[in-house]
């Protein structure tokens, strides 16, 4: 008897805790499913995004990906973006996190604390607080105009705002991951002889390879899908210089006139994004596996 109450409480306790996950799980439908799945029909439709009425076209809007110049633009600075901001964030928020962990008590938690602010600052706010200072104290400093109107520097000056704004976060990542390496390996490769790059490099990189999994594949899918600060600084421009994938969506579905071309290559690179994402986090975790 007393067997048949635990296990009818334990069933009872099962059934509570979908009960709570239902109002969250019904919140996610409404917002992202139901609107996902009339997508999906969307991108087979030449539908202009106003009128009600729209006509099937096939395959035909996936086709024309392969000739659109303007996509394969958009492309390309996506691509050299997201590389060269993964490259710098990891390498510059790891290098933070190797110094301020070498700085006790107060100071490390102030370094910590300035690098982190920025992160609980919206992109947008952030792209204007960027804009403010290339307009005005980057030309009173070095009497050039703002990089963000030339078609060679954009980028790299959108990718600056992109590391003041998202450091921070990885930044206390690593210096978690470096607080967990234990001393006793540091010390013991330091008593026989291995000096302090082949430290960092034999001990300390391995022992927090979990920590690159969570930065570098977040960062980059993140970079990848990179709108707000891009619409707020530049809105694509000069002469779509700084055009993204997603800025060219937002274009196509708002500007252009043309929703269902749009949502089929909001689609088509959602499904790179999965992927991606996935040989990522999988080739990481097989490299910690192997560390």
């Amino acid at each position: 008897m007393k067997e048949m109450k635990r296990y009818i409480r334990r069933k009872k306790n099962d059934y509570a805790k979908y009960i709570f996950v239902l109002p969250s799980l019904m919140a996610f439908l409404v917002a992202l499913g139901i609107p996902f799945c009339f997508g999906i029909n969307i991108a087979f439709t030449d539908w202009d995004g106003l009128n009600k009425s729209y006509n099937y076209n096939g395959i035909a809007n996936f086709l024309r990906m392969f000739r659109d110049q303007r996509l394969g633009l958009a492309f390309r600075n996506t691509v050299f973006y997201a590389v060269m901001g993964v490259t710098a964030n990891n390498v510059l928020t790891l290098g933070l996190a190797v110094l301020f962990n070498r700085l006790e008590g107060r100071w490390g938690d102030i370094c910590r604390l300035v690098v982190f602010i920025p992160s609980c600052l919206s992109s947008v706010l952030s792209a204007f607080v960027w804009k403010f200072i290339y307009h005005f104290v980057w030309k009173m400093l070095t009497g050039l105009n703002s990089p963000l109107g030339s078609t060679t520097w954009v980028l790299p000056a959108i990718m600056v705002i992109g590391l003041w704004n998202t450091s921070g976060i990885n930044v206390l990542i690593y210096t978690a991951a470096l607080r967990n390496v234990p001393r006793e390996y540091i010390e013991a490769a330091a008593i026989d002889g291995a000096g302090p790059w082949k430290v960092f490099y034999k001990i300390i990189i391995p022992m927090i390879s979990s920590s690159f999994t969570v930065c570098i594949t977040l960062t980059f899918t993140g970079l990848l899908k990179e709108f707000g600060t891009v619409m707020s600084a530049t809105g694509g421009g000069p002469a779509m210089a700084s055009s993204t994938i997603c800025m060219y969506i937002y274009d196509c579905l708002f500007a252009y006139n043309r929703a269902g071309y749009g949502q089929a290559v909001a689609l088509t690179f959602m499904a790179m994004l999965v992927l991606i994402g996935t040989l990522l986090t999988g080739f990481f975790r097989k490299r910690e596996v192997e560390l």
